[in-house]
């Protein structure tokens, strides 16, 4: 009863398993998503490391080691940012191992508070009912009293960015709104909308929840699974006492005294000689028929060493090739089919001696034994009778077996023969067929030696005509003075003529081909030469029209704003009168002008934009 209570309970639990690992899965893939990737990496691997390591001193990231109210969490996550992922450990050297090991497997990056070597600064924060200190409103364990004074402690949280502003400024602190809106004690405001669906601190607690879930469940899993484990031992255990006992009980049942015993061992002694001696006969049968093969073979292959090579088939070895082909295959089938009836028959066979040796047998064991117990007690002579009866109707069954038996052993010979004459008909087979393939292989060969030759013959004829298009255009008359001309003379001269080509090989025989390809690119790049002054030409003219058109444009504007501000001048000073005028650097003065006599007059005629002054 309990065993099935602790069964039902762990299928529970392997559902609630797999619900917390989900959930789980879940909210690790959201906290991923405010995060880059690099970093939900690094945590992950993080926490592998501990485990594996058993680190001390691993703490936990900044979020997961504080508490604060729903009032102050988008504040408090909007002065964290990215330092809530940041890992809290106890030193430096635990630092430093991770990073090691991180970096050895390419496992992201984490930025880790060694609590040893963090020095946060102590200034006063004001406290005001319009000035919270940020880290009065978390709630944490005073071991990492440092690190959150290193991001929290310069930070009060105020009603709106006005007054965040002003405790700036006055207090060089940063200020934080409930909103989210920040006020930097540099001078810088940040603020906006937001994401209010998507809350760090909000992953980490979902995070934290279910795998404290998990954990917990998994734990008390593996509690049940070893009770289980326990209980199963026990009831194999159990288990196994019982079987002895029954074993125990069995052996003292079936004790029939020594002589029995005996009988028993010689009558299954002979019977395991008989399958031994009739399993030899086989194995001796088959071994004759693999010599004999064999021994066919051998005699095959030195007639067909000793035999002439002949050319290719005849007509007639042609014809007796397909009629031994078509006897092969009449020969297979028939030894398949013996193959299948012997199978058959032995079998049969098997399945009469298991018969008599595992019913027949015992039955007459039984028999004899009941007969002996009848005789030691007395028995009534009915059932001396009955037994008589019941061994004579076994003995009977035995002969029949036993002819049977006989009957198949003979028909097994019978077959074995006849599979030998098969055997022998298919070696005699094999030895033509050997003998046709070897001359078939032979021929292949031959032939193919003649593709082999005739493709290399392919290639030299290709290289040869190679060489000839490239000696280029022969001189007139050339082909009919050399065409008579014997083929041992033509490669003497041949010779002749590479021999004092030797001598010009310090020659660079790709000069003329080098200077046409220089040539080339000189005429390419004269060309694109004249088209860059060309468009130069074409790109002032174009500065000189739209320079023209400026200054015509800033004159006519001019004029139009000269015009109106003298009108507004009027109405605004009724007895005077005013004129806008615009000056120029060309027309800064006529005494500088004739001081100036050798500047160019064109040079002070050229109006743009940038020669206006005011």
């Amino acid at each position: 009863m309990l065993n099935r209570e602790l069964w039902r309970e762990d299928a529970k639990l392997d559902s609630v398993l797999s619900n917390a690992s989900n959930e789980l899965r879940q909210a690790e893939q959201e906290l991923s998503h405010t995060m880059d990737q690099n970093t939900s990496r690094g945590l992950a691997a993080v926490r592998r490391i501990k485990q594996q390591h058993h680190l001390e001193g691993v703490y936990g990231t900044l979020a997961e080691l504080f508490d604060v109210r729903e009032r102050y969490r988008r504040a408090v996550e909007v002065t964290a940012g990215q330092s809530l992922f940041h890992y809290v450990v106890d030193n430096d050297d635990t630092a430093s191992k991770i990073i090691e090991i991180l970096q050895r497997e390419k496992a992201g990056r984490i930025t880790f508070m060694p609590l040893n070597r963090l020095r946060p600064n102590q200034s006063t924060v004001p406290s005001a009912t319009d000035a919270l200190p940020m880290i009065d409103q978390l709630q944490f364990d005073p071991l990492y009293e440092k690190a959150f004074q290193q991001v929290f402690g310069q930070t009060v949280i105020c009603p709106n960015l006005t007054i965040a502003g002003q405790y700036a400024r006055s207090h060089n602190v940063n200020g934080v709104t409930l909103d989210g809106d920040r006020s930097d004690k540099k001078g810088a405001f940040t603020g906006g909308s937001i994401d209010g669906k998507h809350s760090r601190l909000e992953a980490v607690r979902n995070v934290s929840k279910w795998r404290d879930e998990y954990d917990t469940q998994k734990t008390r899993s593996v509690e049940i699974k070893r009770t289980l484990e326990m209980k199963d031992q026990e009831i194999t255990r159990a288990v196994g006492n019982l079987q002895k006992l029954e074993q125990k009980r069995a052996q003292q049942e079936n004790s029939y005294g020594p002589l029995l015993q005996e009988l028993r061992s010689k009558d299954n002694d002979v019977q395991n000689k008989r399958d031994t001696l009739d399993s030899k006969h086989r194995a001796s049968t088959k071994i004759e028929a693999n010599m004999k093969a064999l021994t066919d073979q051998q005699n095959a292959h030195e007639a067909e060493i000793a035999a002439e090579f002949k050319k290719a088939l005849t007509r007639d070895e042609e014809t007796q090739l397909e009629n031994l082909s078509s006897t092969v295959q009449d020969l297979r089938q028939q030894y398949s089919n013996l193959s299948s009836a012997r199978s058959e028959l032995e079998s049969r066979k098997t399945i009469l001696e298991i018969e008599l040796r595992e019913n027949l047998r015992p039955r007459l064991d039984q028999l004899r034994a009941q007969v002996f117990d009848d005789r030691s007690s007395a028995g009534s002579r009915g059932t001396l009778k009955e037994s008589q009866a019941e061994l004579k109707r076994i003995n009977t069954r035995i002969a029949t077996v036993e002819s049977k038996l006989t009957e198949l052993d003979s028909s097994l010979e019978a077959a074995a023969a006849r599979i030998q004459d098969l055997q022998t008909q298919h070696a005699t087979t094999k030895t033509s067929l050997d003998e046709i393939a070897v001359s078939i292989e032979k021929s292949q060969k031959r032939t193919e030696k003649s593709i082999r030759k005739r493709r290399i013959l392919t290639v030299q004829a290709s290289e040869v005509s190679a060489r000839i298009r490239d000696l280029g255009i022969l001189p007139h008359g050339a082909l009919e003075k050399y065409e008579r001309m014997k083929s041992d003379v033509v490669v003497k001269r041949l010779h002749k003529v590479n021999e004092a080509l030797k001598k010009y090989g310090h020659v660079n025989k790709k000069a003329f081909e080098q200077y046409n390809n220089f040539t080339q690119q000189r005429e390419t790049l004269t060309t694109r030469r004249e088209e860059l002054d060309k468009s130069q030409t074409r790109i002032d003219e174009l500065i000189q029209v739209l320079d023209q058109r400026k200054d015509e444009a800033i004159e006519r504007t001019f004029k139009q704003v000269s015009k109106e501000f003298a009108k507004v001048f009027e109405k605004l000073v009724p007895a005077g009168r005013g004129r806008l005028v615009i000056q120029r650097k060309a027309d800064r003065g006529v005494e500088e002008e004739e001081q100036e006599d050798g500047e160019d007059a064109t040079g002070r005629r050229k109006e743009s934009v940038e020669n206006y002054t005011g």
